[in-house]
């Protein structure tokens, strides 16, 4: 009777704590907050949402949801940020978005080089100019001191667009359709990069995966804004890493999709559920992750685990099985 007793106190103990833990917490910038503020160059939150994390009781990372953000333009917007562990108890944490309204990046140079015929990224093997050059650390090239080749193919699902290869001033994609975010963003893909995401999340989702679509398609205008606050807040080095020069961005094709596994995007998403998943499938729908980690001086990108382009599931297929970067694979810088 005695051990009896003694289980049912413990048992009583146990369901005691489990009702009156904390709620998870929240940090900004890694200090504990509730409360903080971001400053941005345009509508796309996404990258600085990381800073805002949510751990639990026990310290184990939360999701941090964020609700659709109807941005009408520069100005001062009040959000309200929530994080539920594992039992139900949710905390909210209040994130002020200053837009600030931006300088435009100066507009590529007026002379082109010559487009040559041929290739599925529409250039030749050597991609822009690369005369004077300023060249950081690590190999990565400055975008500024590039003269990109035009490609003549922007609208080809293989187009490449990187740092020597940009999209013609004017070009949208004329097929955008609106795509399922499960994180209340209103994004956008071209029609047929759409299905496959759907298709995707459906798959990951039967595997008991949430992928969350953070940033799809981008603006020139958008693009500009997102490079020149990188710029800013960051310094050139930085922003040559992380960030691309407006007309030398995937998302200005339609074709390139920042995935998460929360509202904003995690430091260690390659270690999540959703981020191994991605690495092990996408390319069955055809994504490839396209900015490795061991191929950065190739790709002139920093790591971005969560940054996947669309480009056809043989193709995508093809790439995953060799290794290599599409750049490697099209033989161009």
């Amino acid at each position: 009777m005695a051990c009896v007793a003694a289980l049912v106190v413990l048992a009583a103990a146990a369901g005691l704590t489990l009702l009156l833990h904390p709620a998870p917490r929240f940090t900004f910038d890694g200090e504990k907050a509730t409360a903080g503020t971001i400053t941005v160059s345009s509508a796309d939150i996404s990258g600085e949402l990381g800073r805002v994390k949510a751990h639990d009781w026990l310290g184990k990372e939360r999701p941090v949801q964020c609700p659709g953000i109807g941005f009408a333009g520069p100005g001062e917007y009040a959000l309200t940020l929530t994080a539920e562990d594992g039992l139900g108890k949710r905390t909210q944490f209040a994130l002020t978005v200053v837009w600030e309204a931006v300088p435009e990046v100066p507009a590529e140079p007026e002379e082109e080089p010559e487009v040559p015929s041929g290739g599925a990224g529409g250039g030749s093997s050597q991609g822009g100019q690369s005369s004077g050059q300023v060249v950081y650390e690590g190999g990565i090239v400055e975008p500024a001191s590039i003269t990109p080749e035009i490609i003549s193919n922007p609208s080809a699902i293989t187009a490449i667009v990187n740092k020597y290869h940009a999209l013609p001033e004017g070009y949208a994609p004329s097929d955008l359709v609106a795509i399922t975010t499960n994180c209340g963003k209103n994004l956008q893909l071209r029609e047929e990069a759409a299905a496959s995401w759907e298709q995707m999340m459906e798959a990951a989702k039967a595997d008991g995966i949430t992928l969350k679509a953070v940033s799809a398609y981008r603006t020139r205008d958008y693009q500009n804004g997102l490079f020149t606050n990188y710029t800013k807040n960051n310094g050139k080095e930085f922003a040559a890493l992380y960030s691309a020069y407006p007309r030398r961005s995937e998302h200005e094709l339609g074709l390139a999709l920042d995935i998460s596994n929360t509202a904003g995007i995690p430091d260690n998403f390659e270690t999540t559920a959703e981020g191994r998943w991605l690495m092990q499938n996408a390319h069955r729908y055809g994504w490839i992750l396209r900015y490795p980690e061991d191929k950065i001086k190739i790709t002139q990108y920093g790591y971005e685990p969560w940054h996947y382009r669309y480009l056809g599931k043989d193709l995508a297929e093809t790439l995953y099985k060799s290794g290599q970067t599409y750049e490697e694979y099209l033989g161009v810088k």
